[in-house]
């Protein structure tokens, strides 16, 4: 098995944790200094799903908003580059957290607010194919670049409302509706199968992987 920076065993599970109110960003300290390590882990994400023979499988409303984004492929941007290109499109702002995805209601109450959060979080080199917890790479270069157009606004403004009042049963209904289309989900464009889910897009494995089988299904002629 890999090993974490920190020295224990990297298992592929997601780590749970107890979440410290006071270590919340705040919005004076939401801007945080990246090491080199840290940049150059996203120059190599960046890299490794920026190919054409990838791009070609992403739907076109990512590609849209990935140029209307303009990230530095060699940089993590800040929060207020990701602002600027976000909230005068769509009317969402974007935060940091220290809150990991597993606490689901801290992110909801947020997003009830049209604040999407990104975590401080940013995978090691041993998890550049897949990471099983999302980061900043996965929020940033998965979600963000939908983010600058309505349309997946208006998706994003109907998931909190609806989590707020639900039950707990209808709640694990809510998340999976959202796994299985904002995180996974795939859309029909041009008469062929294209990548919605920003789970699959940051996941060099995971996208390689969906490629693979729009190939097999193609082949077995699966889908009419």
């Amino acid at each position: 098995m890999a090993k974490n920076q920190d020295g224990t065993i990297y298992t592929g599970d997601i780590v749970r944790e107890e979440f410290d109110p006071t270590r919340e960003y705040t919005a004076e300290n939401q801007e945080l200094v990246f090491s080199d390590e840290q940049h150059g882990i996203w120059a190599d994400l960046f890299a490794g799903i920026h190919q054409p023979y990838l791009l070609e499988h992403l739907c076109h409303e990512y590609i849209k908003g990935l140029e209307l984004l303009q990230l530095d492929p060699q940089r993590i941007p800040t929060v207020t580059h990701l602002n600027e290109r976000i909230t005068p499109r769509s009317g969402w702002r974007i935060e940091r957290t220290a809150v990991r995805y597993t606490l689901a209601d801290d992110w909801y109450k947020k997003f009830a607010q049209r604040i999407f959060l990104i975590t401080d979080y940013l995978r090691t080199r041993d998890q550049m194919e897949f990471t099983p917890e999302p980061d900043m790479f996965h929020d940033i270069f998965g979600h963000l670049p939908f983010l600058t157009q309505e349309f997946y606004a208006r998706i994003e403004d109907k998931f909190a409302p609806a989590y707020m009042k639900a039950t707990e049963e209808e709640r694990e209904v809510i998340k999976h509706l959202a796994w299985y289309s904002t995180e996974f989900g795939l859309v029909m464009e041009d008469n062929r199968f294209k990548i919605f889910g920003a789970g699959i897009i940051s996941g060099r494995s995971e996208f390689a992987n969906t490629v693979m089988e729009f190939y097999r299904l193609s082949r077995d002629n699966v889908i009419d």
